[in-house]
């Protein structure tokens, strides 16, 4: 039976015992029978027992047994509301307050056992759920201290619960409906506070998040210090982007980036792998690499001390090698970072270490080039991928790219995710070869050296089509319907891959095995279309393989950011075009009774063979009511009227009518002038801004592919070694300056500054109230405390002047001034004293208050 079984039979057994009480009790006068009815009820309870207790102090003497039961009322009271059992909120808000003040009071004197005590009983998790807004800002920042004052840490990031402890229960997200609830968390895994925070407050606006603004801030003030600190962060960012906290996200992510310092008390030559020193001012502005650890030796490492000592230990030097005779570079000082987020790239999918022999060996190899790949985590499974990939799977903007981490974290994945890109893009041309040849023949009505080897190429063909095909409807089922097609990359990948398979088709119905196609007499005009139209986006796919290349990758997507940003544009000049086209096809679609301009051509032709030189005159044949007319269609008309840009005005040329010149003038000045001149300093303008969103755009694409690949089943040679922890990164100085200088006025302000002023946060100041001298959790004030022990020393500091001053002014003077001068010390002292003794009666009154 399960917890909420058992919890389903209890709240059914009070409702029965509560609904015979209220039936007894409908009399006001009970008789001792009726009492004995009630006490026959209680008895035979099965689930629940009414037991009484009475509450002693020393029950609740212990301030952090208060402490802990005030948050478990809070929780309590939050759900009562919640369901409607309260309805008087004057009342609510008062018993929440008066639990908050102790709860405020007991963070506020012991800080250190208040971290212990949420360390033990997670606190912070139960106020989350409470919308504690103001009091978890106290636990986090204090009597409204700043980043740079110093902060006790009443709180710490943790993934793992207390042992023995679930972190929810099933009741925490929606204890109002507690069957949906269930069902809701059995989908989604929260392990930590940032997490719940989230997932508590989704759907609702920032300003009512602010909560979550707070956690964020806490969390993203000592990442360099401790990069462990941002554990909790590294978890829940894809939340951040599922549910549409993007603003908090690209905060938090400026934060950590710009306010990272170097790491001063490390030689990057010590860390960075001696490879990527000797290259590392390639054309790579950031490198990522991960630290090398030096594990004891080992009957495994022996066995693949081979591959390291002649294979590997080769590739590296002869790279090296390469890089320092042909690569001219001035070597600069290097800056040497780390990724904040512990664990991003880290994911949760199940990896099993095997053996490899010599048949798996080759059984791998037969897969990898043959068997297309398929995604071992569906779209149900998305949690097993790491929260870099569900991070990406969910942003909807370049603005998270715009930082060297992210670059570095990309550029470390890449380095993997590229072999199997470039292994698509290598079958992709082939496809293409493959095609090109086939249809060559078949333009030429020949064959390609023989029957034999054309038939090869058309299965191979036609194979790499089922290949591509394959790996579409994977990426189809991994992604989504509705995201997978929402990316018109994707259409396009299906429809070129289908119009080559259906265009090849046709073209194999006159196919021979002896000769080809020599017996095609006549091609199909429709075929070469097909065919054109097919090689045409063929090789349109090729050029977005070319992206693989990040020098050429950045120039195709600053055509296709200037595209996007004059699309609207376009659609203007589109109407505009259709307007006069639509004015002269109205005006010139049956000139019967306008005026033709005739043209005539004359001039001297002389006959070669009799060389007799006539004088011949030509007149063209225009009829304005045929095909000669532009105008005489609509479709035609919008044609002529899009070719007015290029200065072809053939309505001008052919018809004299002041209404046509009129209409042409109108024309050449708003069309020809005004718009495409706008269109060409638009285009100039959005070119300037191109380069760094092209950059954008590539690491972007990059990441894409990196989910994708994450996803896949991985045919393996050997044992991978396991994603780590930290990505360390490195560059030139002069890069992360540079890029430092360009932000040098973001928004150095507290992550939930901007928010706070707008949300419903009550700014209610804690402070000691008249009340708490008569409560029984005692503190002891650290603050008046201090003061008093100053008090002491400046009574014994004018204890010792009055002495030093005695001395001094006793030297050289006769008995009878000494008299005088220890009288008028004695009174000095009697007055020293008294104050001594007011001190020490405020000290026992402090004792007496404490006790």
């Amino acid at each position: 039976m399960t917890e909420h079984e058992i919890i389903k039979e209890e709240d059914d057994e009070i409702n029965f015992i509560e609904n015979k009480l209220n039936q007894i009790n409908e009399y006001n006068d009970l008789e001792e029978k009726e009492r004995k009815r009630q006490e026959i009820i209680v008895k035979n309870c099965v689930k629940v027992k009414i037991r009484e207790k009475v509450i002693q102090r020393k029950d609740i003497i212990k301030k952090s047994h208060a402490v802990r039961h005030a948050c478990k009322a809070l929780e309590h009271l939050k759900k009562l509301h919640k369901s409607k059992n309260i309805t008087d909120n004057y009342i609510y808000e008062e018993m929440v307050n008066y639990i908050e003040h102790i709860i405020w009071r007991f963070a506020k004197y012991e800080p250190e056992n208040f971290r212990l005590l949420d360390v033990r009983y997670n606190l912070m998790k139960r106020l989350i759920l409470c919308d504690c807004d103001r009091l978890i800002k106290f636990i986090l920042f204090g009597d409204e201290e700043t980043a740079e004052n110093k902060i006790d840490y009443r709180h710490v990031p943790s993934n793992k619960s207390w042992p023995g402890k679930v972190f929810l229960k099933d009741d925490d997200l929606d204890f109002d409906k507690r069957k949906d609830g269930l069902k809701e968390n059995k989908r989604i895994k929260l392990e930590n506070n940032m997490e719940l925070a989230i997932y508590h407050f989704r759907g609702r606006e920032l300003k009512d998040a602010i909560i979550v603004a707070y956690l964020l801030e806490y969390y993203s003030r000592n990442p360099t210090n401790c990069v462990d600190w941002m554990c909790t962060v590294s978890k829940a960012i894809p939340l951040l982007f599922e549910y549409n906290y993007d603003d908090f996200a690209k905060k938090l992510f400026v934060r950590c980036f710009a306010d990272q310092c170097d790491f001063s008390s490390q030689d990057p030559d010590e860390i960075i792998p001696k490879e990527y020193l000797e290259s590392h001012n390639s054309d790579n502005k950031f490198r990522a690499f991960r630290t090398m650890v030096k594990l004891l030796k080992s009957d495994k490492c022996d066995k693949y001390k081979w591959y390291n000592d002649w294979i590997r230990a080769k590739l590296i030097s002869f790279k090296t090698k390469i890089f320092k005779n042909y690569g001219s570079f001035e070597k600069s000082p290097l800056a040497l970072r780390v990724v904040p987020f512990p664990g991003f790239t880290i994911n949760s999918i199940k990896k099993q270490k095997r053996e490899y022999n010599f048949f798996e060996f080759i059984s791998n190899i037969i897969l990898f080039l043959f068997i297309p790949r398929w995604h071992r985590v569906n779209r149900d499974e998305s949690n097993k991928l790491s929260p870099f990939s569900r991070m990406i799977m969910n942003e909807n903007n370049d603005d998270i790219y715009d930082n060297p981490a992210i670059e570095a974290v990309i550029n470390f994945r890449w380095q993997q995710t590229k072999i199997v890109m470039y292994s698509f893009c290598l079958r992709f041309l082939i496809f293409a070869i493959c095609f090109m040849l086939i249809s060559l023949a078949y333009l030429k009505h020949g064959n390609i050296i023989n029957g034999n080897i054309s038939f090869t190429l058309i299965f191979i063909f036609y194979y790499l089509a089922f290949y591509q095909l394959c790996t579409e409807v994977s990426r189809c089922l991994y992604r989504g319907f509705k995201k997978f097609f929402g990316d018109l990359l994707n259409i396009f990948d299906i429809i070129y891959i289908i119009l080559s398979v259906s265009v090849m088709s046709i073209m194999l119905k006159n196919f021979q095995l002896s000769n080809g196609f020599e017996n095609v007499e006549e091609t199909d005009s429709r075929l070469v279309v097909g065919i054109s139209f097919s090689v045409f986006l063929i090789w349109v796919k090729f050029i977005l393989y070319l992206r693989l290349k990040s020098d050429i990758g950045i120039y195709i997507y600053y055509v296709v950011i200037i595209f996007e940003a004059i699309i609207p544009f376009l659609w203007f000049m589109l109407a505009v075009i259709i307007a006069f086209a639509h004015t002269m096809f109205i005006l010139l679609r049956d000139p019967k009774n306008m005026k033709i301009k005739d043209s005539t051509y004359s001039g001297n032709v002389t006959n070669s063979s009799t060389n007799e030189t006539l004088n011949i005159k030509l007149k063209p044949d225009f009829d304005p009511a045929s095909s000669d007319n532009p105008f005489s269609s609509f479709i035609t008309a919008v044609e002529a009227a899009y070719f007015w840009i290029n200065g072809n005005w053939v309505q001008k040329d052919k018809f004299d009518f002041w209404a046509v010149d009129l209409l042409t003038l109108f024309a050449s000045i708003f069309l020809v002038i005004i718009l495409q001149n706008i269109l060409i300093a638009f285009m100039n303008g959005v070119y300037l801004t191109a380069g760094a969103k092209g950059k954008q755009r590539l690491l972007r694409y990059r990441a894409s592919c990196i989910v994708c690949f994450e996803g896949l089943y991985h045919i393996r040679f050997w044992n991978p070694e396991p994603e780590p922890k930290y990505i360390h990164y490195f560059s030139q100085a002069k890069i992360f300056g540079e890029w430092y200088n360009t932000r040098k006025d973001y928004d150095k302000n507290p992550i939930y500054k901007g928010f706070e002023g707008m949300s419903k946060f009550k700014r209610r100041v804690y402070k000691e109230m008249d009340y708490d001298k008569f409560s029984i959790l005692k503190y002891w004030n650290n603050n008046k405390n201090t003061k008093i022990i100053e008090d002491f020393k400046n009574v014994s500091n004018g204890f010792n002047d009055s002495i030093e001053n005695l001395i001094k002014r006793n030297e050289g003077k006769s008995s009878i001034d000494e008299f005088e001068e220890i009288y008028e010390v004695k009174n000095t002292l009697e007055v020293e004293v008294k104050k001594f003794q007011l001190k020490l009666e405020k000290l026992r009154n402090l004792k007496l208050y404490e006790s």
